[in-house]
């Protein structure tokens, strides 16, 4: 095994009173007795009170009876450097551009610090919302959007979380899922979000296959003496768009679909002598407006409408209705959104969902026992 490398040597805070010396371990090899070698080390220079006054963790290890109370020198081990460079920056209030450049998978590993050492991980949102901002959008893939979606929700930016989910469910094939670069399995988006995007996304491929087969319900309905040919013209027209054959469309996205090239320049043969009816659609005018739709179909998952553990009436009930009613669909929310932003997005914590179906259930039996007929029975000895 080689030697670990010696990252170098930070200083935090320049008057700082506690060297920290973190200890990177490579967790994908082993050595001879089975445990995992020092990857790299690295020691900052940071202030003690700092520290004690945002994690409990450092309270007890720099206040209490361990020996580190009465040191200036502390080990950390199992972390990755940049990720507690960043938080320590954070904390100190000594950010740099080099923060906002930190490979995706430090960004994870910064979460699961919340977990370690109990930092506040909304003392975080800041630094994601400018490192967010830095990046070029256009250039994120779908394996960039996986890697990116519990981070935005986790730091609560509700700009960034829309804006992947809706590209992830217009840009993803098969079944859509994230990824998560580390080996801290537990940090993960809940079920209910991978759910609600498949079904975002399917719901869209659903209105493309309605906007392009609709027509064949009802395509002629005159006399016309060439129906079949311009109905066979229309099909050759719809393969083109790149959802033919249907048994294998789950391999294209919806993306894939409304910008191809039979799509954005729809054009069928209009055999001589077709009827008004067979020349409308053979001419596509409905395309476009099928595209239109699928383009703003939603605004991705919005934060404020999944919360429903905290319910902007106090009842959650209430909320729904008054969504649903009003058609405020973003009332109250960050982002502006439509209806089917909000229906997508009205849901919660697994806990707080199934509790608030079991009330739900409990209600209804309640109502329906009170409705029942009540039965009168003879008192004891009136029976002839």
């Amino acid at each position: 095994m080689s030697d670990p490398i010696d990252a170098g040597y930070f200083e935090i805070d320049p008057a700082g009173d506690l060297t920290v010396k973190v200890f990177e371990y490579d967790f994908k090899t082993t050595n001879g007795r089975g445990a995992h070698p020092i990857a790299k080390t690295a020691l900052m220079k940071v202030s003690r009170d700092v520290l004690m006054s945002n994690s409990t963790f450092f309270t007890k290890l720099l206040g209490g009876s361990f020996k580190e109370a009465a040191s200036n020198f502390v080990e950390l081990h199992e972390d990755t450097i940049q990720s507690i460079e960043l938080w320590f920056r954070v904390l100190h209030g000594n950010i740099g551009d080099g923060s906002y450049s930190i490979e995706r998978k430090e960004i994870w590993e910064a979460i699961w610090l919340t977990r370690k050492y109990f930092f506040h991980i909304e003392k975080l949102n800041v630094w994601f919302a400018t490192y967010w901002s830095r990046l070029t959008k256009r250039s994120l893939e779908i394996e960039d959007l996986k890697e990116l979606l519990y981070p935005a929700q986790a730091f609560d930016h509700h700009t960034a979380f829309a804006y992947i989910t809706k590209t992830m469910a217009h840009t993803g094939t098969g079944h859509i899922e994230e990824h998560n670069p580390t080996r801290h399995w537990q940090l993960h988006v809940e079920g209910r979000v991978i759910q609600q995007l498949n079904a975002a996304k399917g719901s869209m491929r659903k209105e493309i296959i309605k906007g392009l087969f609709g027509p064949l319900d009802n395509f002629c309905t005159t006399s016309c003496s060439v129906k079949e040919k311009s109905l066979w013209a229309y099909i050759e027209g719809v393969k083109l768009t790149g959802i033919w054959p249907l048994d294998s469309m789950h391999t294209r996205s919806n993306e894939s679909i409304i910008e191809s090239p039979g799509f954005l320049n729809w054009k069928c043969d209009i055999p001589q002598g077709a009827c008004v009816s067979c020349t409308s659609k053979l001419h596509g005018g409905h395309i476009s407006d099928i595209r239109d739709k699928i383009l703003t179909y939603w605004h991705g998952l919005c934060l404020d409408c999944m919360n429903v553990s905290k319910p902007k009436t106090g009842d959650i009930d209430i909320d729904y209705w008054l969504h649903n009613s009003r058609e405020e669909w973003s009332r109250g929310c960050r982002l502006k959104h439509s209806r089917n932003t909000w229906y997508f997005s009205f849901m919660g914590r697994p806990s707080i969902m199934s509790s608030f179906l079991r009330e739900e259930q409990d209600r209804k039996k309640a109502a329906r026992v009170a409705r029942m007929p009540r039965r009168r029975f003879p008192l004891f000895g009136s029976f002839e």
